[in-house]
């Protein structure tokens, strides 16, 4: 199960925590410098930049978290297995991509 909890003030931080009950939990906390809402000198979008840019280093860090998964069920003999998830990894990886020149034409 994977729950998402968030709360996205206008001018203020947020955080977002993933609870994974099937194999442990973390909790990532992130605030933004700007957030587009005209208060301060904040450009215009940096709320959503800076969200796309931990959203990135998000989905990177549930890829590697997915290669390790692949890796146990490789050891436990379930190769068809490993294969598909290392194949959900490749799309993460092209999304990320995505992202990551998506950031690129932002900053």
């Amino acid at each position: 199960m994977h729950m998402v909890d968030g709360e996205h003030g206008h001018c203020h931080g947020h955080e977002h925590e993933h609870d994974h009950e099937h194999c442990h939990e973390h909790t990532h906390d992130h605030s933004h410098e700007g957030c587009g809402c005209g208060c301060g000198d904040h450009k215009p979008g940096s709320e959503q930049e800076a969200l796309l840019s931990y959203m990135l280093d998000h989905n990177k860090h549930h890829a590697a978290e997915l290669a390790e998964v692949a890796k146990k069920f490789r050891e436990t003999g379930k190769e068809d297995v490993a294969v598909q998830i290392e194949k959900a990894i490749e799309n993460f990886d092209k999304g990320n991509l995505y992202l990551s020149l998506a950031l690129s034409l932002v900053q």
